[in-house]
């Protein structure tokens, strides 16, 4: 059986100012399988990635999936200025 879920689709400017939004919304989700749409994000900050990373963690401790449907050039980009590059890892996270 397949769960059609719709993917959680992040905003194009993740800033500071966003940072308590996202974690509402992501908490909104917790207690089943979340997928991540990340292709317009223009700009990740430090405190969003947190939340992130957060989740992401969350989502492992209670056993539900936690992925990324698509990310844009920009996110990538993000996480490897804040020394996260390999944090998404497309064999295990992103969906085809």
């Amino acid at each position: 059986m397949t769960i059609d879920i719709e993917p959680l689709k992040l905003g194009p400017i993740l800033g500071l100012d966003q940072a308590s939004p996202l974690r509402d919304a992501l908490l909104g989700r917790r207690g089943a399988p979340l997928t991540l749409d990340a292709s317009d994000v223009e700009r990740l900050s430090g405190p969003c990635f947190q939340v992130l990373a957060s989740a992401r963690v969350t989502w492992d401790a209670d056993g539900k999936p936690f992925a990324f449907s698509s990310v844009s050039p920009a996110f990538e980009n993000g996480l490897a200025l804040l020394g996260a590059a390999d944090w998404i890892r497309p064999q295990e996270d992103c969906l085809p």
